[in-house]
């Protein structure tokens, strides 16, 4: 395991008890717009929240070779290092701690041990998932199996057919898991993903499960206050989005922006920037 957590509750890890003043806080935020009150609301790091993700990262590097249950070797392979973030929250019984989130999945549907969920409601679709994807696995066997033949009209036509049933198929599996997507605040109020204002007509892929959701979203759901938080890149780089192992970086704007402003309705520690 990465680190102990609390006895309190299984997600909050207790804190390093470093001196807080020992790291300078990077210049990055969490940010979204208000769409009541069309102020942009973030959260950032301080200095116990530096304190946290400087050892997080320590504990990343240990596990880069581990053969226990939980190995970061796999996020070496090309484009696929991850966020990570951590967030300083007050429990409901006063105790201090950190949630630690990482971007998007693991190796499975199901977070590791000790690292908050994914903003979804997974039990919703899982099934239909498993189906959907066993079902799209093998219409592209298919497909490769037809390639293999010698080329003809009615070869090239089947592909096609198989190919559009395939696409509805994943189609309809996207729209399913949007729907699992329902943000609460500490207002009590709900913000389904099928209504954020994403500015096209469906919203990107991964929505919701960046750091920066998922660990507000935590808090929100078991009682939390959220009081600081930041995120940095772990692993390989991609040339879509190229990012530097251990570097900070603010919440992304195709992904976060949207969601942030709703999420941060309600929380003390969130900074507010007029219009």
């Amino acid at each position: 395991m990465l680190s102990p957590v609390s006895t309190t509750h299984p997600l909050l890890h207790a804190l390093d008890g470093a001196p807080a003043e020992a790291l300078a806080l990077p210049d990055v935020r969490y940010a979204g717009r208000c769409t009541v009150s069309g102020n942009e609301l973030s959260i950032g790091p301080t200095p116990a929240v530096m304190i946290e993700a400087v050892r997080l990262r320590a504990c990343l590097d240990v596990h880069r070779d581990a053969a226990d249950c939980f190995s970061t070797r796999h996020l070496l392979e090309p484009a696929a290092g991850k966020m990570f973030g951590v967030m300083l929250c007050r429990d409901t019984d006063g105790q201090l701690g950190t949630l630690r989130a990482f971007s998007g999945e693991w190796l499975s549907w199901e977070a590791p041990a000790g690292w908050v969920p994914s903003s979804g409601n997974l039990a919703e679709y899982a099934d239909e998932r498993q189906h959907t994807e066993a079902r799209v696995a093998a219409l592209t066997q298919q497909i490769d199996g037809l390639k293999a033949l010698a080329t003809s009209k009615p070869i090239r036509r089947q592909i096609e057919t198989i190919k559009i049933e395939r696409g509805r198929l994943s189609r309809a599996l996207t729209d399913r898991i949007h729907q699992a997507y329902r943000f609460d605040n500490t207002l009590g109020e709900i913000l389904p993903l099928t209504q954020v204002d994403t500015g096209g007509a469906r919203p990107p892929t991964g929505m919701g499960d960046c750091c920066a959701p998922k660990l507000l979203q935590a808090a929100i759901r078991h009682g939390m206050t959220p009081l600081g938080m930041v995120e940095f890149w772990w692993g390989s780089s991609s040339a879509v989005h190229p990012r530097v192992e251990g570097v900070f970086y603010s919440a992304c704007r195709e992904k976060c922006y949207p969601i942030l402003g709703f999420l941060l309705r309600g929380i003390d520690a969130a900074s507010v920037s007029a219009p």
